[in-house]
């Protein structure tokens, strides 16, 4: 019995060591990996998408995002940083990936180059599944449309994720989420934030399906400068009862400027310079965290 015993010990000891020397180990090679890097390394970056790879909103008429990841990286020490931006405000999931499949301006050219590729998908599919529903009589009936919706859209993500795969099977992928711009106005409607929510489940699930794919959530944006849970609760507290389709932006007060610190007062829909750097952010430090581009 005490040679069991002593040979399981033995045991316990052995896979101890060989564990904590696969962390070391492990530790040593993710250093080795995040700090020999070559910045002279020429980096390309395409960005596909809708308005947000665009750049809708921009105060600085610079491309949003885009351009500011570039500037970024420049000031991390890469000196060989190239941007290539196909986004193009309105379009669908089914829409960009259309343009991916036709070669539209030399997108899947581009895509097969890439070190880095980014996109910006989901809100347009949502605002027209709303849109569409949004008199539709009966809650139960409504909800029905939108699951079918929900459904549709993961098959066209798939899809479209599967087709910049063909294009280019190596270099990452960043998928940015999407937010609900109007929430500080109409902070009590929660149908609009249950399917941003649903939206971006179904977009990260995605993501996790594919190899070297990362999801970018940008939900805070929502929140803008409202960011503690007093605060808000405050802005529900706070919000009339809607008497009108909370999706018509158009209804807002301009002449109060836009209440979210990070989006646009032009039409309170896009990030602002703000918002941009925001999303920039996000995406940097994405870049760096998974390291699967250098």
């Amino acid at each position: 019995m005490k040679k069991v015993f002593k040979f399981i010990l033995f045991l316990i000891v052995v896979f101890g060591i060989a564990g904590v020397s696969y962390q070391v180990y492990s530790n040593v090679r993710h250093k080795t990996k995040i700090t020999n890097v070559n910045k002279n390394k020429k980096i390309s970056i395409v960005a596909l998408g809708d308005s947000l790879t665009q750049g809708v909103g921009d105060p600085k008429k610079a491309g949003g995002y885009v351009s500011r990841t570039k500037q970024a990286l420049d000031k991390k020490g890469y000196k060989h940083v190239t941007t290539v931006n196909y986004g193009i405000a309105g379009q669908r999931s089914d829409q960009i990936d259309k343009r991916v499949q036709n070669n539209v301006k030399g997108l899947s050219s581009s895509l097969k180059k890439a070190n880095i590729i980014v996109l910006t998908v989901g809100g347009n599919d949502l605002l027209q599944s709303l849109q569409s529903n949004a008199l539709v009589d009966g809650k139960a009936k409504f909800n029905s449309r939108m699951k079918q919706a929900s459904i549709t859209y993961q098959a066209k993500v798939n899809r479209l994720m599967n087709d910049i795969r063909k294009e280019n099977k190596k270099a990452p992928i960043y998928v940015f989420g999407i937010y609900n711009p109007i929430y500080v106005y109409f902070a009590n409607v929660d149908v609009i934030n249950q399917y941003v929510k649903k939206y971006n489940q179904i977009t990260n699930g995605v993501v996790l399906r594919n190899k070297k794919a990362h999801f970018v959530d940008i939900t805070p944006l929502s929140y803008g400068q409202y960011k503690s849970k007093a605060q808000k609760e405050k802005l529900v507290e706070s919000s009339d009862e809607v008497t009108f389709n909370p999706l018509d932006i158009l209804k807002l007060d301009d002449t109060k400027g836009e209440l979210n610190n990070y989006i646009s007062p032009d039409d309170h829909f896009h990030p602002n310079d703000k918002g941009y750097n925001y999303m920039t952010n996000r995406l940097v430090s994405q870049l760096f965290r998974f390291n699967d581009w250098n």
